[in-house]
């Protein structure tokens, strides 16, 4: 069935709850990835022995930050083939390889998050770190893009920089921090792109800033974090700044998705020019977890992403959003229903850009200590078959996997402190991309013994037979040959999920063409398909077919014609 629509009541309750001008919306229908989405094949990249905490492009290259010591080729075992990078390296997402060339100094803490100059000659990095190589840096550095040698932009931040915005020759940067150098900042400031001299914007937040990016008309920075509020005016950790004057704008989100304090927060923002996207976190208050996209101009929702489990990053590319974090349950936008107990975790998912129904009562209002938000009737993004196996992480002992998203039309890249992708090593970064550069190689996961159809003889002599449908990693819709001894005897196609898989069935109405003698074995096998060609087949399963009966004849008395008469005199 095509249509595949999470546990969460009847959708003409959606339709009933919605407003007017929804009122005809449904939940989304999950969709099949296209050759424009990539496929769930990890490809060889750069390894590293820490966790990445942010990534940023310049053409093919990407620039990856945060605690690190040393990179190594894809396939290498940590301890082997490496070379010294601390906490900042580049490499090619095309290739996966290391840019040799570029050779930033060591970074002594931790870097945060990185921004790209409007000439994309520069980088400028932010994070904990008090020096590079031998130069002494306040938690703010800029380095050549091509070569990693330190420019001379130096402003001195007191505490931790989270997040940087570049427009034009202004950089904006927010944070922990309450000064740059002697200047009185309150976690948001701004300094000049060229010198590295803070600038008059000085806008308050009363709490800490994790995010923030400037819009592409250069009038707003939309702000990101765990604040209540930006200068007085109140802003449930995300609110719109003016760029040039600091004020406050309206921001008509925040009457929506409500995440501030200690335990709840806006992670990241990202922008398509006219889309401002988000993430959050929630654990005990806020009321959101998941993706948010919002008009870049006044905040208006455009769509929420209802998935629960924290969302650290976003990137929308081409017609497709995607996100990272440790979804759990997305039953509320028409995916994947919660387990019980919770043994999966989506690391990575890919969300339609626009809008393609809307989100569904809350079917899980609450899970263990964690309360969720009820947005039935807003706007929804169709959720794509995209499901890569990212391995937890064990460097910041949060039992994370990727926390960083950025890619292209052609390849995405995760970065974060996953030790496999698929099962396989690969530690720390992983590309992703479109079949045509993919070797699609992704296939039904289910192994042949639990693919084992069932096969009943009947009181015809017919044979029926059933199977549960396998799943994929990347592809909605498998097709199935089912083999009578070794010969296809029918082929089926059908839509399935790791949390969605139909029985398929027919019925051999002929079990016995093809026998000899006194054979009367025959052997089932199904092989599961997905549209590359990889394959898995079943078990056989066996029926003995009873022995054919002769025919009985007009008479005991009077011979079958095919009889020899004997006769007396």
């Amino acid at each position: 069935m095509r249509r595949i629509v999470a546990a969460v009541g009847c959708l003409l309750l959606v339709a009933a709850l919605v407003s007017p001008t929804t009122a005809s919306a449904a939940v989304p229908t999950l969709r099949a990835r296209a050759t424009t989405g990539v496929t769930a094949d990890a490809l060889p990249t750069v390894q590293i022995n820490g966790v990445v905490w942010t990534q940023v492009m310049i053409g093919n290259i990407v620039y990856a930050g945060g605690e690190f010591t040393s990179a190594r080729p894809a396939g290498s075992a940590k301890g082997k083939n490496e070379v010294a990078r601390k906490n900042l390296l580049a490499y090619d997402i095309t290739t996966g390889k290391l840019v040799t060339t570029f050779r930033p100094g060591a970074f002594d803490k931790a870097v945060k998050t990185l921004a790209v100059s409007a000439d994309k000659k520069t980088l400028y990095v932010g994070g904990a770190f008090t020096k590079v190589g031998s130069s002494a840096r306040g938690r703010f550095a800029a380095v050549d893009a091509k070569t990693g040698s330190l420019r001379k932009q130096a402003p001195k931040f007191d505490r931790q920089v989270n997040a940087l915005a570049v427009k034009g020759s202004t950089v904006y940067v927010g944070g922990m921090f309450s000064k740059v150098g002697s200047a009185k900042r309150a976690r948001l400031a701004a300094v000049n792109a060229s010198t590295g001299k803070v600038t008059g914007w000085r806008p308050t937040a009363n709490d800490t800033v994790l995010a923030l990016v400037a819009t592409a008309d250069g009038k707003r920075v939309i702000a990101g974090g765990r604040f209540t509020k930006l200068n007085k005016t109140a802003a449930t950790g995300m609110g719109s700044l003016d760029a040039k004057t600091g004020g406050t704008h309206t921001w008509k989100i925040n009457k929506v998705v409500k995440n501030s304090g200690a335990k709840s927060a806006i992670w990241s923002l990202k922008t398509d020019g006219t889309t401002v996207y988000g993430t959050g976190y929630a654990y005990g208050s806020g009321n959101f977890e998941g993706v948010f996209a919002a008009s870049a101009g006044d905040g208006s929702v455009r769509w929420i992403q209802d998935c629960h489990g924290d969302t650290y990053d976003v990137a929308p590319i081409g017609d497709y959003v995607y996100s990272v974090g440790h979804a759990h349950y997305c039953a509320n936008i028409g995916g994947f229903p919660d387990t019980n107990p919770r043994t999966i975790w989506n690391r990575a998912l890919a969300v339609s850009k626009s809008a393609a129904g809307v989100v569904a009562p809350n079917a899980q209002a609450r899970a263990g200590s964690q309360s969720y938000g009820n947005f039935v009737g807003q706007p929804a993004p169709a959720l794509y078959t995209w499901f890569p196996n990212l391995a937890d992480g064990s460097y910041t002992g949060q039992k994370q996997a990727a926390w960083s998203v950025v890619g292209n039309g052609t390849y995405i890249s995760l970065g974060g402190e996953f030790p496999t992708v698929n099962g396989v090593a690969q530690q720390g970064l992983v590309r992703f991309a479109v079949p045509s550069k993919a070797p699609n190689k992704v296939g039904p996961q289910v192994t042949s013994l639990a693919t084992l159809p069932t096969a009943t003889l009947q009181s015809d002599g017919s044979v029926a037979l059933s199977w549960k449908a396998n799943w994929d990693r990347d592809d909605l819709r498998l097709s199935y040959q089912l083999r009578r001894n070794g010969v296809v005897i029918a082929t089926q196609s059908a839509d399935s999920t790791y949390w969605n898989r139909p029985t398929l069935s027919t019925v051999d109405t002929d079990p016995a063409a093809g026998l000899s003698g006194s054979d009367r074995s025959v052997s089932y096998t199904v092989t599961a398909l997905d549209p590359s060609g990889n394959a898995v087949t079943s078990a056989a399963a066996k029926v003995t077919l009873p022995v054919s009966q002769p025919s009985p004849g007009p008479s005991d008395s009077t011979p079958s014609a095919t009889e020899p008469t004997t006769g007396t005199p």
